[in-house]
């Protein structure tokens, strides 16, 4: 097959991987946190909310202000989550391939157009919604992915920016390094397990950078510093600490005595889990076949020396390590699986590096490799397996077969929650969800018990979900019943209703 029409077919498959995650946005729905973010800001005010959260839960003020005064359901608009968590998509996207194409051509000064980081990015990308462990909580839940997505947008654009500012020759380089400030906070601030991340970062870049762009690190260390320890010392977060590991956990006394070793076992049973190894393994392999194709075509030739190499994969080990050595400590177990979701994308993205780095330094040609092979068209069959066995065709599935009576259903939910509301019904009996399928945008346990949550009502009139949509709707009770009516045939003028 000709190399302008496989590169064709490549980017056609790659799309078809992506689209389907894309456009499950279009019926996303607000999710628990959502909910209570928003009615606490109703409760407490835009500046008591801040107050009251720092104090009793949470030191991510960053993370805090997105969840309460940019979240639009604090201002009733339900489906502003649809537009919100398709642009974190795309800025995710954006982000990978910053900070590929900085890499590459700043830092390297290997030839990389724009195009040529889009197309890498969307591949690991891809690779990641396709093994992720629960994509609903990283992709559509617009709390989770504020918590998640927003923190690492912000590290993998600092990286990038510092790498232009390091080696990159900025007609501005001070303004660029104070620009990298900014995603540097909402990394460092924005959650714990970014937080854990950006050391392993920033000592890198220290090692690493000219001596020219030195002051900018210091600028970076001052002002990331400053952020870090008011976020630190927040009372809420030892609040929070207590409540998801309470002392009364057995092995809450001795967590330092069994800390590296347990957080050791957490990282291995995540690294066999079938897709995620497959994915990792489709990532290097990528990696390192484009550096091989790379130093085959003529590219400029990467040397890196043993102390370099020593130092960068101490920095590899640090980075992944640290996210499960965080969550042994915090709530004396494995990290949760909304939290896996950010640690598997960064493995991805630094796993392909570092194999495209690694490739560099063999010396040998793909010229004794198998044609099939030196063409693309074996790596690109492989990755079409990998795709076919993973969360790409349940995105598809559920795209088509439930997504439209998804977002129809909880429309009509939430229009008769109003309804209820505004005539002081104390009650309303609301139906399950009624699909035929559901696991990425739609976890349900009926379908998976792979999930971290059942995103429908609780049966009876208790529950967690239950209750959020009581205290937001401002109705006395809601309860679930299989037996309840759809909500679209209660007597409520149901369109007037529906204020999306």
């Amino acid at each position: 097959m000709k190399q302008p029409r496989l590169k064709l077919l490549l980017r056609l498959g790659l799309l078809l991987a992506l689209a389907p995650f894309l456009l499950l946005t279009a019926f996303n729905q607000p999710f628990f946190d959502d909910f209570r973010d928003a009615y606490w800001t109703r409760q407490h005010g835009f500046l008591g909310v801040q107050s009251w959260l720092y104090l009793t839960w949470t030191g991510r003020y960053t993370s805090t202000v997105f969840m309460t005064w940019l979240n639009p359901v604090t201002y009733g608009w339900l489906g502003g989550v649809k537009p919100v968590t398709a642009a974190l998509f795309v800025a995710q996207w954006m982000s990978i391939a910053h900070l590929i194409r900085a890499l590459f051509h700043s830092a390297l000064r290997v030839a990389c157009s724009w195009a040529a980081a889009f197309w890498a990015a969307g591949l690991l990308l891809a690779l990641f919604c396709n093994a992720a462990p629960a994509p609903f909580s990283f992709l559509y839940w617009f709390c989770g992915a504020v918590a998640y997505q927003v923190p690492l947008i912000g590290l993998l654009n600092f990286t990038a920016l510092a790498l232009r500012v390091g080696w990159g020759q900025p007609a501005r380089p001070w303004r660029t390094a104070a620009c990298a400030c900014g995603p540097l906070v909402l990394a460092l601030v924005g959650n714990e397990l970014t937080l854990a991340q950006a050391l392993p970062v920033l000592a890198v870049l220290g090692y690493f950078l000219p001596a020219a762009a030195r002051p900018k690190g210091w600028l970076w260390l001052a002002v990331g510093g400053a952020a870090t320890v008011v976020a630190v010392v927040a009372p809420g977060n030892w609040a929070r600490v207590i409540a998801m590991a309470p002392p009364s956990d057995p092995l809450h006394a001795y967590r330092w005595l069994v800390l590296g070793p347990r957080a050791a076992y957490s990282l291995v049973l995540f690294l066999v889990k079938p897709q995620i190894l497959l994915s990792l393994l489709a990532a290097a392999g990528t990696g390192w076949w484009l550096g091989c194709w790379h130093r085959q075509a003529g590219g400029r030739l990467i040397s890196v020396g043993r102390r370099q190499w020593w130092g960068l994969l101490a920095a590899f080990g640090a980075l992944h390590f640290a996210g499960f050595l965080l969550f042994r400590y915090i709530v004396v177990g494995p990290p949760l699986m909304r939290a896996q979701n950010e640690i598997l994308l960064v493995m991805l993205i630094s796993a392909a590096l570092l194999a495209w780095l690694a490739a560099q330094q063999v010396s040998g040609t793909m010229t004794g490799w198998p044609r099939w092979l030196r063409t693309g068209l074996g790596p690109a069959l492989l990755l079409t397996g990998v795709f076919l066995a993973g969360h790409v065709t349940e995105a598809w599935r559920e795209l088509l077969s439930s997504a439209a009576s998804f977002d129809a259903q909880m429309q009509a939910r939430f229009a008769t929650l109003r309804a209820a509301h505004r005539s002081g019904q104390p009650t309303v009996t609301l139906p399950p969800l009624r699909l035929p399928y559901g696991r990425v945008l739609i976890p349900l346990r009926q379908f998976s018990n792979d999930i971290e949550f059942d995103i429908d009502l609780t049966p009876g009139c208790e529950g967690n979900i239950n209750g959020v949509m009581e205290r937001y709707f401002e109705v006395p009770d809601v309860c679930c019943e299989p037996s309840a009516a759809s909500a679209t045939s209660q007597h409520f003028d149901v369109p007037d209703a529906i204020q999306q």
